[in-house]
């Protein structure tokens, strides 16, 4: 029995890893393929990546630098629009909602960026085995737009407690890579610069619908977390 044709990168195998590996930011062959296929030579597999990547041509941006007078690198970053197409797809986005998605992509960007670091730290060979880009990147989506929700209602204490408890939860993730808790914290204030407070509940409410089992209890922890904060607040407030 033959391999499974893949169709895009969100159907798994390598082109979904490469799709995670390249959504940061632009990265060359050489680099995809230490990454995505450690152990092996990465001057070969270099080029069976990008081979691979021309197979999708709406999926990735290729670009080209010299570096030097008889060197020139390939360059390859994932398309953010697959994503957000098929996510809107899957979780009924409305066109508002899309936008503020478009308006917010270079801060995710970003976002990935450490969250991939991190993974990668704890896990050296997290993109050498089978993931799913569609659910990593939605996951990691859903985890931003937990902190903007919380930044666009929530009182500065309330907001510093449940970043706390995010640093509880989900260890190192806003302290053991490049993007300190600050950073972490003002990029999900962007967020709630870009669009409605009611936006960035709705779109939460509606992509937290598609996390993974693998992702539910952490975001079921933070909620609840974040509950019990709300009640002893209520509680000090009431109390004569």
């Amino acid at each position: 029995m033959g391999r499974r044709r893949i169709s895009n990168p969100f159907e798994g195998g390598l082109p979904s890893r490469i799709y995670v590996a390249a959504f940061p930011r632009y990265r060359s062959s050489y680099e995809i393929a230490e990454m995505v296929v450690p152990g092996s030579s990465a001057k070969n597999s270099s080029g069976r990546i990008l081979k691979l990547v021309e197979k999708f041509p709406k999926y990735f941006k290729v670009n080209t630098e010299r570096v030097s007078r008889h060197r020139i690198r390939t360059l390859i970053m994932s398309e953010a629009q697959p994503f957000f197409s098929r996510l809107a797809e899957v979780c009924q986005l409305s066109p508002e909602e899309m936008e503020t998605l478009k308006n917010f992509e270079p801060y995710f960007r970003r976002i990935m960026n450490g969250y991939l670091e991190l993974t990668l730290k704890r896990d050296p060979y997290y993109l050498a085995r089978s993931i799913n880009a569609f659910e990593d990147l939605s996951s990691a989506l859903c985890l931003t737009l937990y902190m903007a929700r919380i930044c666009s209602y929530a009182p500065q204490q309330a907001t510093k407690f449940s970043f706390s408890m995010l640093n509880i939860t989900l260890p190192g993730l806003l302290g053991a890579s490049e993007i300190s808790n600050a950073e972490w914290m003002n990029l999900a204030k962007t967020l709630t610069k870009i669009a409605s407070q009611q936006t960035i509940i709705d779109l939460y409410t509606k992509i937290r619908k598609i996390i993974p089992p693998s992702y539910e209890l952490a975001f079921m922890m933070l909620e609840g977390f974040e509950k019990y904060y709300k009640e002893v607040e209520n509680y000090m407030t009431k109390k004569p």
